[in-house]
């Protein structure tokens, strides 16, 4: 790298406080943010697939790369939480001697990062293709996955051999040096521009992908799974637009030469939003797949039912003492039928049911029949 070792010197004249430390950098704040976002991805994804695999039955591509999206993340976490042991986080004077291993942690990273963003994407839109059997919007579908995979394919070739050769981007001292570009930090203006580049397209492909589905609240037979489904989608869309450009200005608001080189420093935070912006596209990939199905065991959980008590009394009275009170089941029924009948029989001697004698004459209705009908509420099915 041509302006490294100037850049060091200069840092060196004018040594930063390492006393200050940026909330974003602080372990506590890094932990609790990513370690319980990291988990509800899991969950999700455990969700989706218990959905797709045990109640519907149709598992399918958009299952298996959502899988891989997941494992990619998970491995970029420890990246980022090795980087952090290492030393990211603070000011790369301090961790000079340490550098080497602070960067390969920097630049799995990185890798898994931009891994993870792709097969997010490439999950969603097949499940569009599954959703979208015609039309314009299946065309739209198959164009953003053509660009998605050229796109992704470019950018996770520069992330994975930002120098050649590789070892280049966390050995500056080698001899001769490595031939870097992109996010190989050649230069401050190269990284600066890929930076743009990766951050801004990811923001239009976002955009565009979330945006597509959202054509089904326009049509009119629109059942209520969807309606959820869409609702859920667009609202986790919208949060992970919002974490990709807090990611691009986490980055671009450092943009003199001195600071954008110590980058050891500042990119915690990028990295913290990152983690954000691919748990939060994990989820709402797999939330339209078994929030239906969440819902359906939700609702028998707390069930709420229409009770209906109908009774016949006939002309003549027996005597208390003869009264004896039976309750049966008329016919037996499946759990989900939302129908539970009951009959009151009266045909023996009881003492426990003095509340039926008729308040004027003090005797007892004759044998009869009560019938109780219990309406449960309306099941809801599994979006797959």
């Amino acid at each position: 790298m041509t302006e490294f070792i100037p850049f060091i010197m200069q840092m060196m004249a004018d040594p930063p406080d390492p006393n200050v430390v940026p909330l974003g950098n602080r372990h506590a704040t890094i932990y609790g943010v990513t370690i319980p976002f990291h988990i509800l991805c899991w969950v999700a994804v455990g969700l989706r697939l218990h959905t797709r695999l045990r109640v519907v039955r149709q598992p399918g591509l958009d299952d298996l790369i959502i899988v891989f999206a997941l494992v990619f993340k998970l491995i970029g976490l420890v990246a980022f939480y090795g980087g952090l042991r290492e030393g990211m986080g603070k000011h790369i004077i301090y961790i000079f001697n340490n550098l080497e291993m602070t960067m390969i942690w920097f630049y799995v990273a990185n890798g898994t990062y931009i891994m993870t963003t792709v097969c997010v994407k490439l999950s969603l839109l097949f499940q569009y293709l599954r959703l979208f059997r015609e039309g314009y919007r299946r065309v739209v579908t198959w164009i953003l996955l053509i660009m998605v995979v050229l796109w992704g394919t470019v950018f996770t070739f520069m992330a994975w051999f930002p120098c050649f050769p590789v070892s280049g981007f966390w050995d500056k001292r080698m001899v001769p040096q490595a031939k870097c570009y992109g996010f190989g930090y050649r230069t401050v203006d190269e990284a600066k521009n890929t930076l743009f580049a990766f951050s801004g397209s990811n923001i239009v492909l976002d955009t565009a992908i979330f945006v597509l589905p959202l054509t089904e609240y326009f049509k009119p037979d629109l059942k209520r799974k969807q309606i959820l489904a869409m609702t859920g989608l667009f609202t986790f869309g919208s949060i992970v637009v919002l974490m990709a450009i807090l990611r691009l200005w986490s980055g671009v608001k450092y943009n003199n030469t001195v600071t954008l080189y110590d980058f050891t420093w500042w990119m915690p935070e990028v990295w913290l939003f990152s983690c954000l912006e691919v748990d939060f596209a994990i989820i709402s990939a797999s939330m339209p797949i078994f929030w239906p199905s969440v819902m359906a065991k939700w609702t028998e959980i707390f069930v709420t039912q229409e009770v209906m008590v109908v009774h016949a009394r006939r002309s003549h009275y027996v005597q208390a003492s003869e009264l004896d009170v039976q309750m049966q089941r008329l016919s037996r029924r499946k759990s989900n039928d939302s129908y539970i009948a009951l009959t009151e029989k009266v045909n023996a001697p009881s003492k426990s049911f003095l509340s039926f004698l008729d308040p004027d004459t003090g005797r007892s209705p004759s044998p009869g029949v009560a019938q109780v009908e219990v309406h449960t509420s309306e099941r809801l099915t599994p979006f797959g």
